[in-house]
């Protein structure tokens, strides 16, 4: 396939008009040196072979990749900062974007769809911790298999070692689905007796059962979201119509900006405490925060099961969820990223308070009285109207 990068170039412009004045400056210049394509402070190179043999696509692709790494000065931003990781998430960002707006990611690029809630400093810091929790992993792991303390694979075992541990959490579910199996053939009548030894090990059992709520509904809000929400400290890209261009052809086309977004992560308390009549007042409420801010819910009781991106109230409906077994606060406070606007336990209030400090909102439903370190605590009760 031939290539015309002056004629790309100017494909780009028309789809985004935001790198106009950034790409008035940017050389573009063929290489041998290197075999895909890379920007370098203003200019880019490329492969021109390798241009060739990609589809329409994927030139686009690159190409408007490469022009964001330039115009969000990637490389100033990331100094400082460990490169590899730096780099993926800057990747990670751009590509989402791209994606959204209906380019493929090309094949073989860095696609992790809930990179889009992100800018590049805040994705950085999740790909870091991660990186940590590894390489943490890594070690201990290491130090149970070598307690001389020889040494051995250190970051390149890491993955292996990630794989055993998911291996073993599966074998461990069966043996104890399998032991719930045999107690029930033995002893139809013990099921009453597995759900008291649940509820007296609260705070260190573990389930992982999973549930979906039907029928959620709608409801009015609890609380004055609109007051009680932080204004965003964080900005992304995004396209605005503030300052939209029309086309000669009478489009109205929106325009890539930087506009500050609002970010909400919710945690909800998925223990064996929690009904399906509360867990649906807990969506209920998500619904209503959803209104004024980017929103991810994740589920806690002893464990924290992830965040899932939340953009419309079907994304709500079809939620699944984890838990059933006791409830930690700890893992609840320690489950929220590094620079959320607004972080919010969603709770029956039953279980040890934590004992560690979160600048959050704790809404408690019922008649638990928690008092955590840190945050505002609101108190709603449950009317008969609440727990249909």
């Amino acid at each position: 396939m031939i290539y015309d990068m002056a004629a790309l170039k100017r494909k780009v412009l028309s789809m985004y008009p935001f790198f106009g004045s950034i790409a008035a400056d940017v050389e573009c210049w063929e290489t041998d040196e290197i075999e895909t394509i890379k920007s370098k402070g203003a200019d880019i190179f490329y492969n021109p072979r390798y241009i060739a043999g990609l589809s329409d696509n994927d030139q686009m692709f690159l190409l408007s990749h490469e022009l964001c790494h330039i115009a969000l000065d990637h490389a100033s931003r990331g100094k400082g900062k460990d490169p590899v990781i730096w780099h993926t998430a800057a990747d990670a960002v751009i590509n989402q974007m791209l994606k959204r707006d209906g380019l493929s990611i090309i094949r073989g690029g860095v696609d992790y769809p809930e990179a889009i809630d992100y800018d590049t400093e805040q994705y950085y810091e999740i790909l870091l911790r991660e990186k940590l929790e590894i390489e943490l992993l890594g070690g201990q792991l290491e130090g149970e298999e070598n307690p001389a303390g020889s040494e051995g694979g250190g970051d390149q075992d890491a993955p292996e070692k990630d794989d055993d541990d998911d291996q073993n959490s599966e074998t461990d579910q069966q043996l104890i689905q399998g032991d719930e199996k045999k107690r029930d053939e033995d002893d139809p009548d013990d099921e009453e007796d597995l759900v008291e030894g649940v509820k007296s090990a609260a705070g260190n059992a573990v389930r992982r059962d999973t549930r979906a709520v039907s029928e959620i509904g709608t409801a009015p809000p609890m609380i004055d979201w609109r007051i009680l929400l932080r204004d965003t400290v964080n900005r992304g890209l995004d396209w605005s119509y503030a300052n939209a261009v029309i086309e000669d052809d009478g489009i109205v086309r929106p325009v890539l900006e930087e506009i500050a977004v609002p970010e909400t992560e919710i945690v909800l308390d998925t223990s064996w405490s929690v009904d399906e009549a509360l867990l649906r007042s807990f969506l209920r409420e998500c619904k209503n925060i959803l209104q004024f801010s980017r929103l991810k819910v994740g589920c806690f009781d002893t464990e924290f099961y992830g965040f899932q991106d939340i953009r419309t109230e079907n994304d709500i409906e079809e939620m699944v969820f984890e838990g059933g077994g006791g409830t930690d606060f700890n893992t609840a406070v320690n489950a929220f990223t590094l620079r959320v606007d607004n972080r919010i336990i969603l709770t029956d209030g039953e279980g040890p308070e934590p004992d560690n400090y979160l600048d959050a909102i704790w809404v408690t439903y019922g008649d638990n009285v928690i008092e955590p370190a840190g945050g505002t605590v609101i108190h709603i009760e449950m009317s008969a109207e609440n727990k249909k």
